[in-house]
Protein backbone atom coordinates (compact mmCIF):
# COMPACT_ATOMS: atom_id res chain seq x y z
CA UNK A 1 0.00 0.00 0.00
CA UNK A 2 1.29 3.41 -0.95
CA UNK A 3 1.86 6.00 1.78
CA UNK A 4 -0.64 8.36 0.15
CA UNK A 5 -3.37 5.69 0.42
CA UNK A 6 -3.02 5.17 4.16
CA UNK A 7 -6.23 5.93 6.08
CA UNK A 8 -5.68 8.27 8.99
CA UNK A 9 -7.94 9.47 11.77
CA UNK A 10 -9.14 13.08 11.46
CA UNK A 11 -7.69 14.05 14.84
CA UNK A 12 -4.24 12.74 13.89
CA UNK A 13 -4.50 14.54 10.56
CA UNK A 14 -5.33 17.81 12.33
CA UNK A 15 -2.35 17.36 14.64
CA UNK A 16 -0.01 16.79 11.70
CA UNK A 17 -1.29 19.84 9.78
CA UNK A 18 -1.00 22.10 12.81
CA UNK A 19 2.49 20.73 13.47
CA UNK A 20 3.66 22.04 10.09
CA UNK A 21 1.99 25.41 10.70
CA UNK A 22 3.51 25.64 14.19
CA UNK A 23 6.96 24.75 12.87
CA UNK A 24 6.71 27.63 10.42
CA UNK A 25 5.70 30.06 13.17
CA UNK A 26 8.54 28.99 15.47
CA UNK A 27 11.21 29.27 12.79
CA UNK A 28 9.84 32.64 11.69
CA UNK A 29 9.98 33.97 15.24
CA UNK A 30 13.45 32.57 15.87
CA UNK A 31 14.84 34.14 12.70
CA UNK A 32 12.92 37.44 13.03
CA UNK A 33 10.93 36.61 9.87
CA UNK A 34 14.04 36.07 7.71
CA UNK A 35 12.42 32.69 7.02
CA UNK A 36 8.66 33.42 6.86
CA UNK A 37 6.22 30.99 8.43
CA UNK A 38 4.47 30.01 5.20
CA UNK A 39 7.69 29.26 3.32
CA UNK A 40 9.01 27.06 6.16
CA UNK A 41 5.72 25.16 6.49
CA UNK A 42 5.52 24.56 2.73
CA UNK A 43 9.12 23.32 2.43
CA UNK A 44 8.68 21.03 5.42
CA UNK A 45 5.43 19.62 4.01
CA UNK A 46 6.93 18.98 0.57
CA UNK A 47 9.94 17.21 2.05
CA UNK A 48 7.64 15.08 4.22
CA UNK A 49 5.39 13.92 1.36
CA UNK A 50 8.38 13.31 -0.91
CA UNK A 51 9.79 11.10 1.83
CA UNK A 52 6.58 9.05 1.93
CA UNK A 53 4.25 10.82 4.36
CA UNK A 54 0.58 10.32 3.43
CA UNK A 55 -0.89 13.10 1.31
CA UNK A 56 -4.34 12.64 2.81
CA UNK A 57 -3.82 14.73 5.95
CA UNK A 58 -5.16 18.08 4.61
CA UNK A 59 -8.32 16.38 3.29
CA UNK A 60 -8.95 13.96 6.17
CA UNK A 61 -8.45 16.72 8.74
CA UNK A 62 -11.16 18.78 7.06
CA UNK A 63 -8.88 21.82 7.25
CA UNK A 64 -8.37 22.13 3.48
CA UNK A 65 -12.12 22.33 2.91
CA UNK A 66 -12.51 24.85 5.72
CA UNK A 67 -9.60 26.85 4.25
CA UNK A 68 -11.44 27.12 0.96
CA UNK A 69 -14.51 28.44 2.78
CA UNK A 70 -12.61 30.86 5.02
CA UNK A 71 -10.25 32.36 2.45
CA UNK A 72 -12.86 34.98 1.42
CA UNK A 73 -13.27 35.82 5.13
CA UNK A 74 -9.51 36.36 5.29
CA UNK A 75 -9.77 38.77 2.33
CA UNK A 76 -12.61 40.60 4.11
CA UNK A 77 -10.39 41.01 7.16
CA UNK A 78 -7.56 42.30 4.97
CA UNK A 79 -9.86 45.00 3.58
CA UNK A 80 -10.27 46.43 7.11
CA UNK A 81 -6.56 46.78 7.81
CA UNK A 82 -5.96 50.45 7.03
CA UNK A 83 -7.37 53.71 8.40
CA UNK A 84 -9.33 55.85 5.90
CA UNK A 85 -7.52 58.96 7.18
CA UNK A 86 -4.17 57.34 6.40
CA UNK A 87 -5.28 56.83 2.82
CA UNK A 88 -6.20 60.50 2.52
CA UNK A 89 -3.05 61.90 4.14
CA UNK A 90 -0.69 59.66 2.20
CA UNK A 91 -2.46 59.79 -1.15
CA UNK A 92 0.77 60.44 -3.01
CA UNK A 93 2.14 57.09 -1.89
CA UNK A 94 -1.05 55.40 -3.00
CA UNK A 95 -0.33 56.66 -6.51
CA UNK A 96 3.34 55.67 -6.16
CA UNK A 97 2.25 52.17 -5.17
CA UNK A 98 -0.08 51.96 -8.18
CA UNK A 99 2.69 53.18 -10.52
CA UNK A 100 4.98 50.48 -9.13
CA UNK A 101 2.32 47.79 -9.63
CA UNK A 102 1.84 48.86 -13.26
CA UNK A 103 5.61 48.82 -13.80
CA UNK A 104 5.89 45.39 -12.18
CA UNK A 105 3.09 44.03 -14.35
CA UNK A 106 4.50 45.53 -17.55
CA UNK A 107 8.00 44.20 -16.91
CA UNK A 108 6.72 40.73 -16.05
CA UNK A 109 3.99 40.29 -18.65
CA UNK A 110 5.58 42.15 -21.59
CA UNK A 111 9.20 41.05 -21.17
CA UNK A 112 8.43 37.67 -19.62
CA UNK A 113 5.75 37.09 -22.24
CA UNK A 114 8.45 37.13 -24.92
CA UNK A 115 9.78 33.86 -23.51
CA UNK A 116 6.77 32.21 -21.82
CA UNK A 117 2.98 32.15 -22.07
CA UNK A 118 1.74 35.69 -21.26
CA UNK A 119 -1.15 34.18 -19.29
CA UNK A 120 1.30 32.41 -17.02
CA UNK A 121 3.31 35.61 -16.62
CA UNK A 122 0.12 37.53 -15.76
CA UNK A 123 -0.75 34.95 -13.10
CA UNK A 124 2.78 35.26 -11.69
CA UNK A 125 2.66 39.08 -11.63
CA UNK A 126 -0.71 38.95 -9.90
CA UNK A 127 1.02 37.00 -7.14
CA UNK A 128 4.22 39.04 -6.78
CA UNK A 129 2.42 42.40 -6.90
CA UNK A 130 -0.78 41.31 -5.13
CA UNK A 131 0.58 40.58 -1.63
CA UNK A 132 1.76 37.05 -2.39
CA UNK A 133 -0.62 34.61 -0.72
CA UNK A 134 -3.81 36.63 -1.34
CA UNK A 135 -3.15 37.38 -4.99
CA UNK A 136 -1.80 33.87 -5.54
CA UNK A 137 -4.89 32.11 -4.22
CA UNK A 138 -7.22 34.35 -6.23
CA UNK A 139 -5.36 33.66 -9.47
CA UNK A 140 -5.02 29.93 -8.66
CA UNK A 141 -8.80 29.74 -8.29
CA UNK A 142 -9.14 31.33 -11.74
CA UNK A 143 -6.59 29.00 -13.34
CA UNK A 144 -8.30 25.90 -11.97
CA UNK A 145 -11.73 27.22 -12.96
CA UNK A 146 -10.61 27.63 -16.57
CA UNK A 147 -8.85 24.26 -16.70
CA UNK A 148 -5.33 25.76 -16.97
CA UNK A 149 -3.95 23.56 -14.21
CA UNK A 150 -0.58 23.31 -15.96
CA UNK A 151 0.00 26.98 -15.08
CA UNK A 152 -0.52 26.74 -11.31
CA UNK A 153 3.06 25.81 -10.39
CA UNK A 154 4.68 29.26 -10.65
CA UNK A 155 1.99 31.30 -8.83
CA UNK A 156 1.74 28.57 -6.19
CA UNK A 157 5.49 28.58 -5.58
CA UNK A 158 5.57 32.38 -5.56
CA UNK A 159 2.72 32.57 -3.06
CA UNK A 160 4.69 30.31 -0.74
CA UNK A 161 8.17 31.82 -1.12
CA UNK A 162 7.96 35.48 -2.15
CA UNK A 163 8.13 36.64 1.49
CA UNK A 164 11.43 34.85 2.04
CA UNK A 165 12.86 36.27 -1.19
CA UNK A 166 11.50 39.80 -0.85
CA UNK A 167 12.46 40.66 2.72
CA UNK A 168 16.26 40.46 2.27
CA UNK A 169 15.95 42.60 -0.89
CA UNK A 170 13.70 45.05 0.92
CA UNK A 171 16.15 45.25 3.80
CA UNK A 172 19.00 46.22 1.46
CA UNK A 173 16.95 48.95 -0.24
CA UNK A 174 15.56 50.30 3.04
CA UNK A 175 19.09 50.42 4.45
CA UNK A 176 20.08 52.63 1.54
CA UNK A 177 17.44 55.24 2.39
CA UNK A 178 17.94 54.94 6.15
CA UNK A 179 21.69 55.41 5.65
CA UNK A 180 21.08 58.72 3.88
CA UNK A 181 18.93 59.93 6.79
CA UNK A 182 21.59 58.90 9.29
CA UNK A 183 24.42 60.51 7.31
CA UNK A 184 22.57 63.84 7.39
CA UNK A 185 21.65 63.58 11.10
CA UNK A 186 18.04 64.05 10.01
CA UNK A 187 16.61 63.02 13.36
CA UNK A 188 18.05 66.22 14.90
CA UNK A 189 16.38 68.63 12.46
CA UNK A 190 13.43 66.85 10.81
CA UNK A 191 10.55 66.58 13.28
CA UNK A 192 7.70 64.19 12.57
CA UNK A 193 4.42 66.06 12.03
CA UNK A 194 1.58 65.18 14.40
CA UNK A 195 -1.61 64.52 12.39
CA UNK A 196 -3.93 63.88 15.32
CA UNK A 197 -7.44 65.37 15.18
CA UNK A 198 -7.36 66.86 18.64
CA UNK A 199 -8.88 63.86 20.42
CA UNK A 200 -12.47 64.09 19.10
CA UNK A 201 -14.45 61.17 20.54
CA UNK A 202 -17.47 59.25 19.31
CA UNK A 203 -20.49 58.54 21.53
CA UNK A 204 -18.84 55.34 22.80
CA UNK A 205 -15.81 57.31 23.98
CA UNK A 206 -13.42 56.13 21.24
CA UNK A 207 -11.40 58.63 19.15
CA UNK A 208 -12.33 59.09 15.51
CA UNK A 209 -9.60 57.96 13.08
CA UNK A 210 -8.54 55.26 15.54
CA UNK A 211 -8.58 51.47 15.43
CA UNK A 212 -11.81 51.51 17.50
CA UNK A 213 -13.48 54.06 15.20
CA UNK A 214 -11.65 54.13 11.85
CA UNK A 215 -14.18 56.44 10.25
CA UNK A 216 -13.25 60.14 10.35
CA UNK A 217 -16.89 61.26 10.67
CA UNK A 218 -19.23 58.31 11.39
CA UNK A 219 -19.60 56.64 14.77
CA UNK A 220 -19.05 52.88 15.00
CA UNK A 221 -22.40 51.16 14.51
CA UNK A 222 -21.98 48.47 17.14
CA UNK A 223 -21.29 49.44 20.77
CA UNK A 224 -17.92 48.05 21.89
CA UNK A 225 -19.46 45.91 24.64
CA UNK A 226 -21.57 44.05 22.07
CA UNK A 227 -18.82 43.47 19.53
CA UNK A 228 -17.78 40.09 20.85
CA UNK A 229 -15.63 37.63 18.90
CA UNK A 230 -18.79 35.96 17.54
CA UNK A 231 -20.35 39.27 16.47
CA UNK A 232 -17.14 40.34 14.74
CA UNK A 233 -16.98 37.02 12.88
CA UNK A 234 -20.66 37.37 11.93
CA UNK A 235 -19.90 40.80 10.43
CA UNK A 236 -17.19 39.29 8.23
CA UNK A 237 -19.37 36.34 7.22
CA UNK A 238 -22.28 38.61 6.29
CA UNK A 239 -20.15 40.96 4.18
CA UNK A 240 -18.52 37.93 2.52
CA UNK A 241 -21.92 36.44 1.62
CA UNK A 242 -23.06 39.84 0.33
CA UNK A 243 -19.93 40.09 -1.82
CA UNK A 244 -20.53 36.60 -3.23
CA UNK A 245 -24.08 37.57 -4.18
CA UNK A 246 -23.22 40.98 -5.62
CA UNK A 247 -20.17 39.59 -7.41
CA UNK A 248 -22.37 37.00 -9.07
CA UNK A 249 -25.11 39.32 -10.27
CA UNK A 250 -22.74 42.07 -11.41
CA UNK A 251 -20.16 39.79 -13.01
CA UNK A 252 -17.34 41.52 -11.12
CA UNK A 253 -16.53 38.48 -8.99
CA UNK A 254 -16.60 38.21 -5.20
CA UNK A 255 -13.03 39.37 -4.53
CA UNK A 256 -13.25 42.87 -6.03
CA UNK A 257 -16.68 43.46 -4.47
CA UNK A 258 -15.45 42.22 -1.09
CA UNK A 259 -12.48 44.60 -1.06
CA UNK A 260 -14.72 47.54 -1.98
CA UNK A 261 -17.26 46.59 0.70
CA UNK A 262 -14.47 46.30 3.27
CA UNK A 263 -13.18 49.78 2.44
CA UNK A 264 -16.68 51.25 2.42
CA UNK A 265 -17.70 49.52 5.63
CA UNK A 266 -14.64 50.86 7.43
CA UNK A 267 -15.37 54.41 6.25
CA UNK A 268 -19.02 54.45 7.31
CA UNK A 269 -18.41 52.88 10.73
CA UNK A 270 -19.66 49.34 10.08
CA UNK A 271 -16.23 47.83 10.72
CA UNK A 272 -13.49 48.57 13.18
CA UNK A 273 -9.86 48.04 12.25
CA UNK A 274 -8.42 44.53 11.73
CA UNK A 275 -11.71 42.70 12.10
CA UNK A 276 -10.23 39.23 11.68
CA UNK A 277 -7.94 39.79 14.68
CA UNK A 278 -10.99 40.77 16.74
CA UNK A 279 -12.60 37.38 16.09
CA UNK A 280 -9.69 35.62 17.84
CA UNK A 281 -9.77 33.07 14.98
CA UNK A 282 -6.89 34.44 12.92
CA UNK A 283 -4.57 31.56 13.84
CA UNK A 284 -7.13 28.92 12.92
CA UNK A 285 -8.10 30.67 9.69
CA UNK A 286 -4.45 30.86 8.61
CA UNK A 287 -3.88 27.20 9.55
CA UNK A 288 -6.85 26.21 7.41
CA UNK A 289 -5.53 28.27 4.48
CA UNK A 290 -2.11 26.63 4.92
CA UNK A 291 -3.83 23.23 4.75
CA UNK A 292 -5.55 24.34 1.54
CA UNK A 293 -2.10 25.11 0.11
CA UNK A 294 -0.80 21.74 1.32
CA UNK A 295 -3.61 20.10 -0.63
CA UNK A 296 -2.63 22.05 -3.76
CA UNK A 297 0.97 20.93 -3.34
CA UNK A 298 0.17 17.21 -3.09
CA UNK A 299 0.77 16.52 -6.78
CA UNK A 300 3.82 18.74 -7.10
CA UNK A 301 7.10 16.93 -7.60
CA UNK A 302 10.70 18.08 -7.30
CA UNK A 303 11.03 17.57 -11.05
CA UNK A 304 8.13 19.98 -11.69
CA UNK A 305 9.72 22.61 -9.47
CA UNK A 306 13.09 22.25 -11.18
CA UNK A 307 11.40 22.52 -14.57
CA UNK A 308 9.89 25.87 -13.55
CA UNK A 309 12.93 27.28 -11.76
CA UNK A 310 14.10 29.44 -14.69
CA UNK A 311 10.72 31.15 -15.34
CA UNK A 312 10.27 31.47 -11.57
CA UNK A 313 13.55 33.35 -11.17
CA UNK A 314 12.78 35.45 -14.25
CA UNK A 315 9.43 36.51 -12.77
CA UNK A 316 11.04 37.46 -9.46
CA UNK A 317 13.72 39.49 -11.26
CA UNK A 318 11.30 41.27 -13.60
CA UNK A 319 8.70 41.98 -10.92
CA UNK A 320 11.35 43.24 -8.51
CA UNK A 321 12.92 45.52 -11.10
CA UNK A 322 9.51 46.87 -12.10
CA UNK A 323 8.45 47.56 -8.51
CA UNK A 324 11.71 49.29 -7.61
CA UNK A 325 11.91 51.41 -10.78
CA UNK A 326 8.20 52.25 -10.56
CA UNK A 327 8.62 53.32 -6.94
CA UNK A 328 11.65 55.45 -7.77
CA UNK A 329 9.87 57.08 -10.71
CA UNK A 330 6.74 57.81 -8.66
CA UNK A 331 8.79 59.25 -5.79
CA UNK A 332 10.70 61.47 -8.22
CA UNK A 333 7.45 62.78 -9.71
CA UNK A 334 6.14 63.79 -6.26
CA UNK A 335 9.42 65.19 -4.99
CA UNK A 336 10.41 62.40 -2.60
CA UNK A 337 13.74 60.64 -2.35
CA UNK A 338 13.76 57.85 -4.98
CA UNK A 339 15.14 55.40 -2.41
CA UNK A 340 12.13 56.06 -0.18
CA UNK A 341 9.89 55.23 -3.13
CA UNK A 342 11.83 52.01 -3.76
CA UNK A 343 11.72 51.09 -0.06
CA UNK A 344 7.96 51.60 -0.05
CA UNK A 345 7.11 49.65 -3.21
CA UNK A 346 9.41 46.66 -2.76
CA UNK A 347 7.18 45.97 0.25
CA UNK A 348 4.61 44.65 -2.23
CA UNK A 349 6.77 41.53 -2.31
CA UNK A 350 6.21 40.72 1.35
CA UNK A 351 3.50 43.02 2.77
CA UNK A 352 2.53 42.29 6.44
CA UNK A 353 4.11 41.69 8.83
CA UNK A 354 7.17 41.83 6.59
CA UNK A 355 6.98 45.59 5.96
CA UNK A 356 7.04 46.36 9.68
CA UNK A 357 9.67 43.68 10.35
CA UNK A 358 12.07 45.04 7.73
CA UNK A 359 11.73 48.65 8.90
CA UNK A 360 12.13 47.71 12.57
CA UNK A 361 15.18 45.55 11.89
CA UNK A 362 16.86 48.22 9.72
CA UNK A 363 16.17 50.98 12.26
CA UNK A 364 17.45 48.86 15.14
CA UNK A 365 20.62 47.80 13.36
CA UNK A 366 21.60 51.21 11.92
CA UNK A 367 20.48 53.75 14.54
CA UNK A 368 23.02 55.24 16.92
CA UNK A 369 20.58 55.83 19.78
CA UNK A 370 16.95 55.25 20.76
CA UNK A 371 15.79 58.68 19.55
CA UNK A 372 17.21 58.04 16.10
CA UNK A 373 15.71 54.55 15.99
CA UNK A 374 12.23 55.90 16.73
CA UNK A 375 12.72 58.66 14.16
CA UNK A 376 13.67 56.16 11.45
CA UNK A 377 10.64 53.97 12.19
CA UNK A 378 8.24 56.94 12.20
CA UNK A 379 9.80 58.49 9.10
CA UNK A 380 9.83 55.38 6.93
CA UNK A 381 6.80 53.37 8.12
CA UNK A 382 3.77 55.41 6.90
CA UNK A 383 4.88 55.67 3.26
CA UNK A 384 5.93 52.00 3.11
CA UNK A 385 2.74 50.70 4.73
CA UNK A 386 0.45 52.83 2.56
CA UNK A 387 2.26 52.10 -0.71
CA UNK A 388 2.41 48.36 -0.07
CA UNK A 389 -1.13 48.07 1.32
CA UNK A 390 -2.91 50.18 -1.27
CA UNK A 391 -0.66 49.09 -4.12
CA UNK A 392 -1.46 45.44 -3.45
CA UNK A 393 -5.19 46.20 -3.25
CA UNK A 394 -4.99 48.11 -6.55
CA UNK A 395 -3.27 45.05 -8.01
CA UNK A 396 -6.04 42.76 -6.75
CA UNK A 397 -8.78 45.04 -8.07
CA UNK A 398 -7.18 45.52 -11.48
CA UNK A 399 -6.11 41.90 -11.69
CA UNK A 400 -9.57 40.53 -10.95
CA UNK A 401 -11.05 42.79 -13.63
CA UNK A 402 -8.44 41.76 -16.22
CA UNK A 403 -8.33 38.05 -15.42
CA UNK A 404 -11.42 37.09 -17.44
CA UNK A 405 -9.92 38.84 -20.48
CA UNK A 406 -6.41 37.35 -20.18
CA UNK A 407 -6.79 33.98 -18.47
CA UNK A 408 -9.40 32.03 -20.44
Amino acid sequence: MKGSDVKVAPVIAIVICFAFVSLGDIVSLKTKAKFPSLAVAIVAYLIAIWCGMPKTYPDVSGLAGVGGLLFPVFVAGLATSILPISIVKNWKFIIIGCIAVLAGFLCTVVVGGLFYDPREMFAAAMTTCGSGLTGGLIVLDRLKGTGLTEMVTIPLLLACTIDAIGQPVGSLITRKYAGKLIASDAYLTDKIVDHSDGGKLNKWGAPFNSSENPSPRFCAWIPPKYETEAVAFLQLIVVTALAMWLGGITGLGWSIVLILLGFGGTFIGLFRMNMLDRTQTGGFVMAAIYALLFQMLNDMTLQEIMAKIVPLLLVILLSGVGLVLGGMLGAKVFGFDPWLGASATIGLFYLFPGVRNVINEVARSLSRNEEERLYLVEKISPSCIIAASMGSKFCLLAGVLLMPLIIR
